[in-house]
C-alpha cells in the first residue's frame, strides 16, 4: 500500500514540475538604454545622431565616447561656454575636460530620473563646412530636461558649433564645443554649469 502511495505520489509531483515549465528557457530582456551600442561614427553625420540617441537616451557610456581624447586623438576636447555663463561659472568652466562632460551628463540624467530628456537639433544647409582633416557643424538645440531642481529651467535654447574630426581609427568624435546664447540663462552652458556638480 506504502508503495503504491509512493508511486501515486511522485507521478503527481512529476507532473506539477514538468507543467510549470521550471527548465524552459525564457526569452531575454530587453537591455536598459544605457547599455545599448552605437554604430561607429564613421560619418560626422553618424557622430551627430550617436549625440543626439545618447543624450535622449541618458546613455552615459555612449556620450562620453563622442569626445576627443588624447589616448585616441591627435586633439584634446575643448568646450568654450557663452560669455554670461562663463563669468556665473568661472571655477567649473576654467577647467572644462571629458572628465567634466561625463559629470556633468552624469548629474544631470541622474536628477531626470525615470523621465525622458529631449534634444531637437536644427542646422542651416548646408550642415557642415568641411576643412582639410575636420568638420564644422553649427547647430541651433532645443533641449527639455525634466528635473527636479528649483530655481533651474527644463528647457534650454541655443546655438552651438561642433568641430568634428576622425582619430587614428577613423572614428568621427568632437574635438571642439563652441556655445553661443540665443535666451538669456537658457543656454547649454547654463545647463551644464548648473550640472557639473
Amino acid at each position: 500500500m506504502r508503495c503504491k502511495s509512493f508511486y501515486i505520489t511522485l507521478a503527481l509531483l512529476s507532473f506539477v514540475f514538468l507543467s510549470c515549465n521550471l527548465f524552459k528557457t525564457r526569452s531575454p530582456e530587453n537591455p536598459v538604454s544605457e547599455n545599448q551600442t552605437a554604430p561607429l561614427a564613421t560619418t560626422p553625420d553618424q557622430l551627430i545622431t550617436n549625440f543626439t540617441n545618447a543624450f535622449q537616451q541618458k546613455n552615459i557610456q555612449e556620450y562620453v565616447k563622442l569626445f576627443a581624447d588624447t589616448a585616441t586623438h591627435a586633439r584634446q576636447f575643448t568646450f568654450i561656454p557663452n560669455q554670461s555663463a562663463a563669468a556665473r561659472y568661472i571655477a567649473v568652466f576654467s577647467s572644462w575636460t571629458t572628465t567634466s562632460e561625463h559629470d556633468y551628463f552624469l548629474n544631470a540624467m541622474t536628477a531626470v530620473g525615470t523621465s525622458t530628456p529631449q534634444l531637437e537639433l536644427t542646422y542651416p544647409t548646408p550642415p557642415v563646412q568641411y576643412q582639410s582633416d575636420s568638420a564644422l557643424y553649427t547647430i541651433s538645440y532645443s533641449i527639455f530636461v525634466p528635473h527636479k531642481r528649483t530655481n533651474v529651467t527644463t528647457q534650454f535654447t541655443g546655438r552651438s558649433e561642433l568641430y568634428v574630426s576622425p582619430n587614428k581609427n577613423n572614428i568621427w568624435m568632437i574635438y571642439r564645443w563652441v556655445d553661443f546664447e540665443t535666451k538669456k540663462d537658457s543656454s547649454w552652458s547654463e545647463l551644464k554649469g548648473q550640472f557639473a556638480k
